[in-house]
């Protein structure tokens, strides 16, 4: 019988990352344009068209990241179909759930396309993570 030292085992520092960057990413999403909490020097002002397709790029990237940060969390739990399911239903979740809460801070809105570009992120990552692991 293997005697597994807890330092040694990867879960709970798969567990602190992934609820880690969920939480951040939430903050960065829901913290007020004109004041943020963190300010990540991201462009204000007008919304252009190019304003736009940066922002709902970095969103797209979110949640490929989210989507692949919860699947590699969940790596031995269950078996890989529904891990991956698991970690897009977490990522589009969390998409879901920021956009709506958009509209209750301030100066920010709920935005069709930033929730199109953050279920596009997940179900990326989650292409990308099936073609590797199949």
């Amino acid at each position: 019988m293997k005697h597994h030292s807890h330092a040694l085992n990867p879960a709970p520092a798969r567990w602190t990352l992934a609820i880690g960057w969920t939480l951040l990413l939430t903050l960065f999403l829901l913290q007020p344009e004109a004041e943020p909490l963190i300010d990540l020097g991201l462009p204000r002002g007008e919304s252009t068209l190019q304003r736009e397709l940066f922002f709902s790029a970095l969103h797209l990237l979110a949640f490929a990241l989210t989507c692949f940060i919860w699947f590699w969390t969940i790596h031995s739990a269950l078996t890989l179909g529904r891990r991956l399911l698991a970690a897009v239903l977490i990522a589009i979740s969390l998409g879901i759930v920021t956009e709506a809460l958009q509209s209750l801070t301030l100066d920010r809105h709920a935005s069709l396309i930033d929730l199109i570009a953050n279920i596009a992120g997940a179900l990326v990552a989650a292409r990308l993570i099936w073609q590797r692991y199949k």
